[in-house]
C-alpha cells in the first residue's frame, strides 16, 4: 500500500480552558508559568499530552508498532512506582535496532514533532512539520494559591500543612500551529495529521488530576492551496493566535457562559488571504464556544463537532 504524505501546507489556531486548575506548571513551584502574572504555557506540556494518548491508546510494543519515541520507559528491572528510565540509546536499540529509518517508519511522534537525535554513531537532527507555539492566556486568568493540609497530625495532635499549590482561576489558552511540509518533506502522512488532531484534542481531556486539568475548546486548521504544480507552497499569515480575544471576560468568569469569542481581526486576516485558502476546518462544541468565522464565499468553511475527531 502507497504511503499518502501531507502536501500542504496548514496555519491554524488551538484554544484550550483551565478552570481552577493548573495548564502548566513550572520548574520551581509548579506554580502556573506566568510572566508578571500573565499565564503563559509551553509547547511541550501539549506535545506531552499527544505522545501519552498516542502510548495509552495505540501504541503496540510487541509489534514495534506506533511506538511513542520521546515518553519516558521503565528498565527492564523496574517496579511500578520506582523512578528507573531506560536511555534514548537503549530505547533506540531495543525497538528500532538501532536503524533509523525504522524508527521513523514506526514512530508517529517524530514524523509530527521530529526531533534531536545523539545515538551512538548515529546522530540526527528532524525539524519536525508540525509545530506549535507557546500558548498566551487571553482570559486575564488570576493565579490563586491554596494551603494544603496533611491528613497527619504532629506529635501534639495539631494537623500540619505541606505547603501550597496554585491554580489559575479561568485560563483561557490560545496556541499557534504550524504544519509544513517542506520542513522533512514525504514524512508526515496524512493519517499522521488525523491521529495529530485526535490526540491534540482528547489527550488533552484526559488529562485530568487534581490541580491539571485542561479542556479542549477549540481547532480550527487553514488548509493553504498549492499555488505551483508538485510543490508546497510556503505562505504562513503570521501569528494567529493574537487575533482571538474574549468578547466579555467578566461575564464568563462570573457566570460559566459560553466563551464568546471575538474572531474581527481573525477574519480581516483570513480575507486579506482568501485567494491562497483552499478550506477551512473547524472543531468544537457549540455548547461551549461560540464562533463567527466570517471570510470569503470562495473559502469553503467546515465546521465539526469534537465526537467527529474520533473518526
Amino acid at each position: 500500500m502507497s504511503k499518502e504524505f501531507v502536501n500542504n501546507y496548514y496555519q491554524g489556531i488551538y484554544v484550550t480552558e483551565t478552570v481552577m486548575g493548573n495548564p502548566n506548571g513550572d520548574f520551581i513551584d509548579n506554580s502556573p508559568r506566568n510572566f508578571d502574572g500573565k499565564v503563559f504555557t509551553t509547547d511541550k506540556c501539549i506535545k506531552y499530552n499527544i505522545r501519552k494518548y498516542i502510548h495509552e491508546t495505540i501504541e503496540d510494543v510487541e509489534n514495534k508498532k506506533n511506538i511513542v519515541f520521546f515518553y519516558p520507559r521503565l528498565v527492564d528491572d523496574a517496579k511500578i512506582g520506582d523512578s528507573k528510565f531506560q536511555t534514548s540509546n537503549n530505547v533506540f536499540k531495543s525497538l528500532f535496532e538501532n536503524d533509523f529509518e525504522n524508527l521513523k517508519n514506526n514512530s508517529p511522534d517524530i514524523r509530527m514533532f521530529g526531533g534531536t537525535f545523539s545515538f551512538k554513531n548515529n546522530s540526527k537532527q528532524i525539524y519536525g512539520p508540525i509545530q506549535l507555539s507557546y500558548g498566551i492566556d487571553i482570559n486575564e486568568a488570576e493565579i490563586k494559591r491554596l494551603n494544603i493540609g496533611s491528613p497527619f497530625a504532629t506529635n501534639s495532635g495539631q494537623q500540619t500543612t505541606l505547603g501550597s499549590e496554585a491554580v489559575v482561576d479561568d485560563a483561557i489558552i490560545s496556541y499557534d500551529i504550524t504544519i509544513n511540509p517542506n520542513s522533512h518533506p514525504d514524512l508526515l502522512l496524512k493519517n499522521d495529521l488525523e491521529l495529530f488532531k485526535k490526540s491534540l484534542w482528547f489527550g488533552t481531556n484526559s488529562r485530568k488530576s487534581t490541580s491539571k486539568k485542561t479542556d479542549s475548546k477549540l481547532l480550527i486548521l487553514i488548509k493553504f492551496k498549492n499555488i505551483s504544480e508538485n510543490k508546497v507552497t510556503c505562505i504562513n499569515m503570521g501569528e494567529l493566535k493574537n487575533l482571538i480575544s474574549i468578547n466579555d471576560k467578566s461575564t464568563h468568569k462570573l457566570n460559566n457562559e459560553i466563551i464568546d469569542l471575538n474572531t474581527d481581526k481573525l477574519n480581516n486576516k483570513l480575507k486579506n488571504y482568501s485567494k491562497y485558502i483552499e478550506s477551512i476546518d473547524v472543531y468544537s462544541n457549540s455548547d461551549e464556544i461560540k464562533v463567527n468565522l466570517n471570510v470569503s464565499e470562495d473559502i469553503t468553511v467546515n465546521c465539526y463537532k469534537d465526537t467527529d475527531l474520533l473518526g
